[in-house]
This record gives C-alpha cells, structure tokens and sequence, in this order.
C-alpha cells in the first residue's frame, strides 16, 4: 500500500487491513491479508490483536478473520448526525407512497455517494439492492451523476482522475468521454438516468439538492425495475420528484 510521509505508519496498516476485509467481502486468512496488503506475517497478526480487542474484527472457527457490526454503529451515528435528515424523511416518504417506488437519499462524500435513507412502498413487488451506509463511486449511480453534474467540467476532469472506476456491472462507466457526454446531457436538462450501471435490472432517475449552508451536495432518486423505467414512465415520475426537491429546498430555507 502507498504511503506518505504525513501518515503514521500503524494507523495506515490497520486501514488497510480494515478495508482489504471490507472489500473482499466474507472472513479472509493471515495469509491472505498478507498477500493482499503486502505486509508481513507478524504486522498483520498484532493489528489484528488490538481490532479484535476494540471489538472490530473477530477470529471465526477456522482460525480466519472478518469485521464485525461494530462498524455498522459508528456509520448509523454519522447518518444519524446529519441534521437535514429527519426534516427530509417526511417529503420522501410522500414521494415514495405517491409513485409507489423505491427512494433513495444520498450525500457526496469525496468521489462517492453514500446511502443515508432508503424508503420501499409497502406493497412493492421488489426491492432495494442497496444498504443504508452502502458507498459507490459517483459514476455509477443516477444520484452521483446528477450531484456530479453540477460542479463543471473541472471537477469532472478531477473526479475521474480520481475514482475507482472498477466496474460493478458491465453497463458502468468505463471512459471519460462517455462521462463527460452524459454530464453535459443531465447538467442541461437537472436531472440524471442510470440503467443498470449499479445494478442488473434497475434503473434510477435523480435530482439534486444544494444545502449551501455546509456545502453538502445531495440527491434524490427514484429506483424501479429496469423494463418498468420506460421513457413514458420517467416523464410521469420527474415532475413529482421536482416538486419534492422543491418542497424540501423552500422548508429547509436552502
């Protein structure tokens, strides 16, 4: 792992075993953790000594390592700590019984969105694919693009300088060129599309909000299946999803 003269050194060790557990996903070896962090045997096993004793990872039954729900706590706390949310909620769940689709509330946080709130109409035949507190690259998302969208084509260029542009699905972003394109299309008409780029079989359309208090850039989307997303469709849905925006911006005083 790359490292620079104004980190400390132990710390940036523990993060990147946190991460390198959090990125592969289920419990993993000393000797993977090794091999994916580049690090040495007896490094790892005394950084993973003082995670389990704070309570952060835990030594499953084959002797391998994973994070624990403590994580889990301390992301709730920061989405909890988000002083526009709760005055939101009430709109979005408006928004979500109106339309009867999935609504999600994210924030930009770097080059990704991070998902505080998810809202599913009670009698919906699907679901969310996401989780409060989930992470994606800005690319990858109708709510990233549009917050994207209106910061330029400097911050575009910067953005993806950047971004982990890995893909998750093969209809993510994978050029600037298409990126840029569609940034020009979603900043002229204040709203963004995403078809399956997130996830296989979803499509989602955005808006944007500006809370200029904090300079915290937002979003709004909406969430349905893919073959329901129809153009017609998404011309019923945008006028509600700008009046919910609208309603928010004048309540909050933004």
């Amino acid at each position: 792992m790359n490292q620079t003269g104004s980190t400390v050194q132990s710390l940036d060790r523990v993060f990147d075993i946190v991460e390198t557990l959090s990125n592969h996903g289920n419990e993993l070896s000393i000797s993977q953790l090794c091999a994916f962090t580049g690090l040495n045997k007896s490094t790892v096993h005394r950084m993973l000594a003082s995670l389990r004793v704070r309570g952060y990872v835990v030594q499953t039954s084959s002797g391998a390592y994973r994070l624990t729900f403590k994580f889990c706590s301390l992301s709730q706390k920061i989405i909890n700590n988000v002083s526009i949310l709760p005055l939101v909620l009430p709109h979005l769940r408006k928004l979500s019984m109106s339309v009867q689709e999935i609504v999600h509330f994210v924030i930009q946080d770097n080059t990704n969105t991070v998902y505080l709130d998810r809202l599913e109409p009670p009698n919906s035949n699907y679901r969310s694919t996401v989780n409060i507190g989930m992470r994606r690259p800005l690319h990858t998302s109708a709510g990233g693009k549009i917050i994207l969208s209106s910061q330029g084509p400097e911050a575009w260029r910067s953005y993806w300088d950047n971004a982990d542009k890995t893909p998750i699905t093969p209809y993510t972003i994978t050029s600037f060129e298409r990126l840029e394109s569609e940034m020009l299309i979603f900043q002229r008409k204040q709203y963004a599309v995403e078809n399956e780029e997130n996830t296989l079989g979803y499509s989602c359309i955005a808006v944007s909000l500006y809370d200029r208090y904090n300079d915290d850039h937002y979003a709004i989307t909406l969430s349905s299946l893919k073959s329901l997303m129809t153009d017609e469709h998404i011309q019923q849905l945008l006028p509600l999803l700008f009046e919910t925006r609208d309603l928010i911006q004048k309540d909050i005083g933004l």
